[in-house]
């Protein structure tokens, strides 16, 4: 599905070139994941550290608003415990960001902008790590609805950052994870939603 999208996208971003002052760049973050877990019996949840990095594509549309996209790997995970059991999950995206950003200069250094959209996010690898207080192991994520996670994430946006004049941008993100990634397994033993959730920094630049 994602996949599509990122085609239909391209498309429209190349009809658009020849009218629009496309801006494209590159941008790199870390920052921390964790999920949103509902499970009877779980202590608590925390997080893990994230690396993601990715294209941006950016079109003006009105009135200082943008509509900003790319493509981008995306790390996510959460670390769980279960009594003496806990579990270390880290699970690697194919994202596509679809987000409307709004520009305001800021004196002659740049611009700051605020802005709000949605993603997709394709499952491409993961693992588990196990630990108790005396043994550890590691095991291989398996995406699909029968497996360890469902396929696809999905959910919204939001970001705030500053643009330089150089073209060099910082940026804060928050991605709020709808879709419940929870499996048919994972379900039938309790797990009923399973929802990610990822905060980040970023510096990127724009051509």
């Amino acid at each position: 599905m994602i996949k599509r999208l990122a085609i239909t996208l391209l498309l429209i971003v190349i009809c658009l070139c020849a009218k629009s002052q496309i801006h494209y760049g590159v941008k790199v973050s870390g920052g921390i994941a964790t999920q949103y877990i509902n499970e009877f019996g779980i202590s608590s949840t925390n997080i893990i550290t994230t690396f993601n990095i990715g294209g941006v594509v950016e079109l003006p549309v009105k009135y200082g608003f943008w509509l900003q996209s790319g493509l981008g790997i995306t790390g996510k995970g959460s670390v769980l415990h279960d009594g003496a059991l806990t579990t270390t999950t880290h699970l690697t995206y194919l994202e596509l960001p679809l987000n409307i950003i709004r520009k305001f200069t800021f004196t002659d250094i740049g611009k700051f902008y605020i802005g709000a959209g949605v993603y997709a996010a394709d499952g491409l690898s993961g693992s588990f790590y196990y630990q108790t207080p005396s043994s550890s192991s590691t095991d291989f994520v398996r995406y699909g609805n029968t497996n360890d996670f469902r396929q696809i994430d999905a959910g919204l946006n939001f970001l705030t950052g500053f643009e330089l004049k150089n073209k060099v941008t910082f940026d804060l993100k928050y991605s709020l994870g709808l879709n419940n990634i929870a499996s048919d397994p994972q379900k039938a033993t309790g797990t009923t939603e399973i929802k990610n959730r990822v905060f980040s920094i970023g510096l990127g630049y724009l051509f």
